[in-house]
């Protein structure tokens, strides 16, 4: 019996987070009333507050598992701890992110679309709870692609350099017209072999900087 009940309280919460994120995505957080997801997941007003303790918690929990859908946490840490090649890492992170842009339509891009573009109170509470062990393995990846220390300032711009065409393909989905479209249309693959290729030219170039001051081996 308590498995049961526990089974249909998955399901509950997972149909009210599927509710929230297509109307969210549709019509942005501001807009989209409790009693509207409510009634679009077939579910009491109440389950809500039981599931998420009200509408702050539910966007969270929509901006958590929108996340997600591109990138799974635990899935982050075990790549950044892998044994395989640093560049071989930055490929499979690459990979995995853009493989998830082959479905333009999914509502989980455009509810961070609209959270980039008008950020909410709740983008911090997200970026301070999941965000932040993801955030680490993305240091620790394109540190080691680069081969610099992770507390080197160079870093953090070079994080902001892999992963900003990934962001900016994600927000702009198959709403943007133009040569865009033309990229989100193309092979994972090969989409993923450029951006590699070129991610692994510009941390090779800010590797060597100061190769004169400080070399370092490749």
């Amino acid at each position: 019996m308590g498995r049961a009940r526990r089974s249909d309280g998955d399901i509950t919460r997972e149909s009210i987070l599927e509710a929230a994120g297509e109307l969210i995505a549709e019509k942005g957080f501001a807009q989209t009333t409790n009693k509207e997801v409510a009634k679009k997941a077939n579910v009491d007003l109440a389950a809500i507050n039981y599931h998420f303790g009200g509408r702050d918690g539910l966007y969270l929990a929509v901006l958590t598992l929108a996340h997600h859908h591109y990138l799974d946490g635990d899935q982050l840490a075990q790549l950044a701890a892998s044994d395989l090649p640093a560049e071989d890492k930055l490929g499979v992170f690459l990979e995995t992110f853009l493989a998830k842009l082959s479905n333009p339509d999914d509502w989980h891009g455009r509810v961070f679309a609209r959270e980039l573009l008008s950020p909410s109170v709740q983008l911090g509470d997200f970026i301070n709870s999941e965000g932040a062990g993801k955030i680490q393995s993305v240091r620790r990846i394109v540190a080691q692609a680069a081969g610099l220390a992770e507390d080197d300032p160079r870093l953090l711009p070079c994080m902001l350099s892999v992963v900003a065409p990934c962001m900016m393909l994600m927000v702009a989905g198959n709403r943007i017209p133009g040569p865009v479209q033309e990229i989100v249309a193309m092979q994972t693959q090969a989409l993923t072999a450029h951006f590699k290729l070129f991610s692994l030219a510009g941390l090779k170039a800010i590797r060597g900087e100061n190769s004169s001051e400080s070399p370092q081996k490749s």
